[in-house]
C-alpha cells in the first residue's frame, strides 16, 4: 500500500459535534462517511450509542453502521479488516476516504496498521493449551458468562464448537486491549497520507452538552432501548459495556431510581469523554480545531482543501 494515498480523519469526544460537521464537510467535498464508533456497529442501540438518524444523513452514505447484532462480538480486529478493504476500495476508485468517530484506538490500529497476526497465533496456541485443562462442562459454563445466545447455538457436548467461540472471544478481548497501548506491532509512520482533524471544546460547554445530550435520550426513550436488550439477555461482552446500556442494570433489578440512572449515565460520559482527548492528544498526530470559535469550520474547510491539492 503506497504510503501517499490520502485518508481524512474527524475525531472529537463524544458531544463535541462530529455528526453534524461530519455531513457538511461529507457534503462540500462529496465524500462518504466511514463510521469510526466501536458501538454503533451494533444493530437496535440506535438511542444508547448516539446512532445519526437516516433524515439527518442528507442522504450521504454511511458505512460500519447497523452491520452487527447486539449477540456478536466486535473488536479492534474485525474493525481494521472491514475498514481496509473499505479504504482500498475508494483509493481504488480515486476517491477520499473519510472517517468519523471517537473510538482512539480503532483509529490507531488502522492508521498506524497494527499487525495481529503473528501476536494471534501464539496466543491462540496458548489458549488451546489453557483451555485443554479445563472439562467442557466448565468450559460451556463460561461460554454462557460470555454470551447465552452463543452458548444456546452450540451443543454442550460438543467441545470443538465450544473451544472456537471462547478462543475467538479471548482473542479480541487481548487485542483490544493489547493496541491501547505502545507496542512494537505498530509502525512507526502512518500507512497513508493522513489528516486527522480533532475538535475540541471548553471544558464546561463539553460537559453542558453531554449533560443535554443524555437528556434528550431519555426524552426519545433510552430506558425502553436499553430494557428490552436488557429482557432478551443476549448482548456480547462487547455490547453490554455501552455507557447508557450498563448504568440500566441496577435499575431493572429494583436497586436504584431513573434518574440516578441518568446522573451516572451524565458521570461517566464526562469521564469517557476525558479519557477520550487524553488518548487523541498522547497518541495520534492531530490538528486540533476549537468549536466555540466562530471561524472554525471555514478554517476546517480550508485546510481539507489544502490537504486535498498538496
Amino acid at each position: 500500500m503506497s504510503t501517499n494515498e490520502k485518508l481524512i480523519v474527524l475525531i472529537g469526544p463524544t458531544a463535541v459535534g462530529k455528526t453534524s460537521l461530519s455531513i457538511n464537510i461529507a457534503e462540500k467535498f462529496d465524500f462518504d462517511v466511514i463510521s469510526g464508533d466501536s458501538m454503533q456497529v451494533y444493530q437496535d442501540m440506535d438511542i444508547l450509542t448516539g446512532k445519526i438518524k437516516p433524515e439527518e444523513t442528507k442522504g450521504i452514505i454511511h458505512h460500519m453502521i447497523d452491520i452487527k447484532k447486539t449477540s456478536e462480538s466486535f473488536s479492534v480486529h474485525d474493525f481494521k479488516l472491514e475498514v481496509d478493504d473499505l479504504i482500498d476500495t475508494y483509493h481504488e476508485d480515486d476517491k477520499i476516504p473519510f472517517i468519523v468517530g471517537g473510538t482512539g484506538h480503532y483509529i490507531r490500529a488502522l492508521i498506524y496498521d497494527y499487525d495481529f497476526h503473528d501476536e494471534d497465533d501464539q496466543e491462540k496456541r496458548d489458549l488451546m493449551e489453557k483451555f485443554d485443562k479445563l472439562s467442557t462442562t466448565i468450559l460451556y459454563g463460561r461460554l454462557k458468562e460470555i454470551s447465552e445466545e452463543l452458548a444456546a447455538g452450540v451443543h454442550p457436548n460438543n467441545r470443538q464448537r465450544i473451544l472456537r467461540q471462547l478462543i475467538k472471544f479471548e482473542l479480541s478481548e487481548r487485542i483490544s486491549h493489547r493496541v491501547t497501548g505502545k507496542d512494537s506491532n505498530y509502525q512507526q509512520t502512518p500507512k497513508y497520507d493522513t489528516f486527522i482533524i480533532g475538535l475540541e471544546r471548553e471544558r464546561s460547554v463539553l460537559y453542558d452538552r453531554i449533560n443535554r445530550r443524555v437528556e434528550e435520550m431519555f426524552e426519545a426513550g433510552i430506558d425502553k432501548e436499553a430494557e428490552k436488550l436488557y429482557r432478551e439477555h443476549s448482548l456480547s461482552t462487547t455490547a453490554k459495556g455501552a455507557i447508557g446500556y450498563k448504568e440500566f442494570i441496577p435499575y431493572f433489578e429494583g436497586e436504584c431510581s431513573l434518574n440516578e440512572v441518568k446522573e451516572k449515565i451524565q458521570q461517566n460520559t464526562r469521564q469517557f469523554a476525558k479519557r477520550q482527548l487524553t488518548f487523541f492528544r498522547n497518541q495520534l498526530d492531530v490538528e486540533w480545531y476549537d468549536l466555540d470559535e466562530e471561524e472554525s469550520t471555514e478554517q476546517i474547510f480550508k485546510d481539507i482543501s489544502e490537504f486535498l491539492n498538496k
